[in-house]
This record gives C-alpha cells, structure tokens and sequence, in this order.
C-alpha cells in the first residue's frame, strides 16, 4: 500500500471517528440506557448536539481569522486559545443540565466530567500534546463498555488502534502523544464514573 493510499485512509477513519462524533453520540447512548426512552434521549442529544455546534463554530472561525492553522489544532498552542474559548460554552452547558433535570441528570454528570477533562487536558497540554482524537475514542469504548457491558467493550474496542494508527500516519501525533491520549481517556471517563456514583 503506497503513502497515498494510506493518507487516504487514515484522513477518512480520522474524518469518520472524530471527537465530535463521539460527543453526538455520547449523550444520547447515556440518556437512552437511564431511561429505555429513545425520543427524550433524542432530545438530549440534540441539546448536546447545539453545544457541539458551537464548539466547532469556534474553530471555523478561528481557522478563518488565523488563529488555528487547522481543524485538528495540530499546534499545542493553539489548543490552549481553543480551551480559554470553550469554557463559557461548558459552563453554560453544565448550568442548563443542572437547571433543567438537577444534579443526578445522566448528563449534568457527564458535563462535570467535561469539565474536569478539560482541566486535565489543558494541564497536560502545557508539557505535551496529547492525542484528543484517540482520547475521547478510548473515553467512549470504555464508557459504552460501563454503561452496556464488556461485549459492547469488545465490540468497540478495534476502534481505539484504528484511531492511534490514523493519527500518526498522518504525523498529527507521536506514539508518546497516542499513548497519553489513551491514558487520559481511561482516567476523565474512571473520574466521571467515580464523580456520578459519590452524587448517586
């Protein structure tokens, strides 16, 4: 397989498993298996979806006033002007889950955990630039695998080296970067789990 061929790929399997697909679908997956309901776990998620929106808003316009160089903010400082601008966006999403449906709303808990994953992303960004992508992939496989059980796990869990391997053929990463990436995954999702169970 020549290097174009691999670029292709890797730019399509990191197109199809981008972080935003994992927070459209996230909210829904946790509201749905809380309730049975799929119609208010659909409403849900496309409140989540709104804040998604936006979020990528803020790197469209960035993008087009020069502050990002690209989509995936390649650049380790460009990551910290892109966290400074998605806290007042957290914030508010974590103020109207709590408002809406209290603190024990599978997503008022989801958004804490939110938060304190971008406080340890935007710490750890300071000394290396770990991999979002591959990140929130793991976050994601190992959420679905708590919430639905391990066959889901194993049933999602070639997503995460599919995820790593599309990374750094496309040179967006180090293992080093892949690897951390991973870890923190596995810790904001052990946190979140942690945080929804002492409010439970």
């Amino acid at each position: 397989m020549n290097k174009l061929t691999l670029d292709f790929w890797a730019k399509l399997l990191s197109y199809i498993f981008n972080p935003i697909i994992f927070f459209v679908l996230m909210p829904y997956l946790v509201v749905y298996k809380q309730t049975g309901n799929s119609l208010y776990a659909l409403k849900w998620g496309a409140f989540s979806i709104l804040f998604v929106v936006f979020g990528l808003l803020i790197v469209v316009i960035g993008r087009k006033r020069g502050h990002f160089s690209d989509f995936d903010l390649s650049k380790r400082e460009e990551r910290s002007k892109f966290y400074l601008l998605l806290w007042p966006l957290l914030i508010v999403y974590v103020i109207l889950s709590i408002f809406f449906k209290g603190i024990l709303f599978p997503l008022s808990i989801i958004s804490v955990g939110i938060v304190v994953g971008l406080l340890i992303y935007e710490f750890i960004n300071t000394k290396i630039k770990a991999s979002i992508h591959v990140g929130v992939a793991v976050a994601f496989v190992v959420g679905i695998g708590i919430l639905y059980g391990w066959q889901y796990f194993i049933l999602t869990a070639w997503i995460v080296p599919v995820v790593a391997w599309s990374r750094m053929i496309l040179k967006r990463h180090t293992i080093l970067e892949v690897i951390t990436g991973g870890i923190l995954g596995i810790l904001i999702t052990c946190i979140t789990i942690l945080i929804g169970k002492m409010l439970l």
